[in-house]
């Protein structure tokens, strides 16, 4: 076991708390302060002590999934660090596009949580009927502690405040996490 700054104590090597755990319960500053023209979302702070909330928009259903797909990946780790080797293709189904979200962010936690991969492209389609479904394309790579600048260990997707409505011809969700 290695202490870090602040006190905190380590089981595994990696990067440095100030990188990997919150500082006093906030989106690092970086984190907040930059939003890329493409992105398509935002991170909010001071929502909660142990959450990371953003808002992600999108033309269509499909980018806008994709566009919280970037920002659940850039919560956990810099994203310009990941490395497009594995491909996966993921379905969901589901009667509301609330819980289409929520299951797909879902998704993306339990292929970190048990097989270590982070996605670093997203591919979204989105298709309507008899509830919804939605079939994605990622590309990513399994997680390298020595690499990849790791930020936060997301685990769960929360219900607070969380949706997502039509705004306009824009689609926006709501999105908090529990890290």
């Amino acid at each position: 076991m290695r202490s870090r700054p602040g006190g905190v104590k380590s089981l595994w090597p990696g990067p440095p708390a100030s990188t990997f755990i919150k500082a006093r319960g906030r989106v690092p500053t970086a984190l907040v302060a930059r939003r890329a023209p493409r992105s398509g979302f935002r991170f909010l702070s001071k929502i909660a002590l142990a959450d990371i909330a953003f808002v992600a928009r999108g033309d269509s259903l499909g980018s806008l999934f994709e566009s919280a797909a970037r920002a659940l990946t850039e919560v956990m780790v810099d994203r310009r660090t990941v490395v497009g080797r594995v491909h996966r293709e993921l379905d969901v189904s589901s009667p509301s596009v609330d819980r289409l979200l929520y299951d797909f962010l879902t998704e993306l936690i339990v292929l970190k949580d048990v097989e270590s991969l982070l996605f670093k492209e997203f591919r979204v389609e989105v298709a309507t009927g008899r509830g919804f479904r939605l079939t994605c394309e990622m590309d990513g790579e399994a997680i390298d502690r020595e690499r990849h600048a790791l930020r936060n260990d997301v685990k769960a997707v929360t219900m607070h405040m969380f949706g997502v409505k039509k705004a306009g011809p824009r689609w926006v969700a709501t999105v908090v996490l529990d890290i």
